[in-house]
């Protein structure tokens, strides 16, 4: 914390969980308790969602963002687990007080996870799709919540490290423009060119989300329409397929960069109507 001061990393925000004495002792498995705290993480975020929808509409306002709707997930997990005394036959009060093994994973370590990315699937950005969110890998969610999160202003480093993990994105180095602590921010599609397009990797030649930025930064430098639309017909498999959630990748690109960059969502507006017309 001390390095993080120095750098401008201050504190954002505290957290507070309340324990009260678990009364009796409760057993179960892991293939059950899953289904138990799938329910009451998708319980917690709906009734948070549904209390910025009211300031929403009353104030204009919400009162809690992504990160505090994320850590939410880990709050309902632990209200799950701390109830159980054993879990698939071990004692959990030995198992929280026993030494760690550096990069062991414990029952609650992978049970606190399944809770994180079940809390995921809820923090899908405006203007995308559920079924399109899911179909995505850890690298592309990271860059379009990002984008969304940006949108709205100055975004913190702390924001970007928080979704990075949850994401599961251990190596987001090559998509930031800058990791200032207070005013990180991500490549553009213009920033972005035609560089980190490896094959094989979750933002390269495999990632759609990374060719609709190729395609948008090919029409900003003011390529050919139909040039561009050949190179998208050639790097993504069962193109014609796949039109309608290119579509709808590059269109919330145009939305989401009006504000931060007028010139890179005009080539995304570009793009999109390129698509539409296009003759099948």
């Amino acid at each position: 914390t001390i390095t993080g001061l120095k750098l401008g990393g201050y504190v954002q925000g505290t957290h507070m969980i309340v324990l009260k004495k678990r009364r009796g002792a409760q057993s179960g498995y892991q293939d059950e308790i899953v289904h138990e705290i799938r329910d009451e993480v998708e319980r917690q975020i709906k009734e948070m969602i549904g209390l910025n929808d009211q300031m929403d509409a009353a104030r204009g306002e919400n009162i809690f963002n992504d990160a505090d709707l994320q850590m939410a997930g880990y709050a309902a997990a632990l209200r799950v687990l701390t109830a159980y005394t054993k879990i698939d036959g071990v004692d959990m009060t030995r198992e929280a007080m026993r030494p760690r093994k550096k990069g062991e994973s414990t029952i609650v370590d992978e049970l606190t996870e399944f809770a994180v990315q079940t809390a995921n699937e809820f923090l899908v950005p405006e203007g995308l799709e559920r079924n399109l969110w899911l179909e995505l890998n850890g690298a592309e969610r990271f860059y379009l919540k990002m984008t969304d999160i940006e949108e709205a202003g100055e975004a913190k480093l702390d924001q970007f490290q928080n979704f990075a993990k949850a994401f599961r994105v251990g190596d987001y180095d090559d998509m930031m423009a800058s990791k200032s602590p207070n005013n990180a921010r991500l490549k553009t599609a213009t920033e972005l060119g035609k560089t980190a397009m490896a094959e094989g990797t979750p933002f390269g030649r495999d990632s759609i989300v990374r060719i609709a930025l190729r395609g948008v930064w090919r029409i900003g430098k003011e390529d050919e329409a139909e040039d561009v639309l050949e190179e998208l017909r050639d790097l993504i498999p069962d193109y014609h397929r796949k039109r309608d959630v290119l579509t709808q990748i590059v269109g919330y690109l145009a939305a989401k960069r009006e504000m931060t960059d007028p010139a890179e969502a005009r080539a995304a507006r570009i793009l999109v109507t390129a698509i539409q017309m296009e003759r099948i």
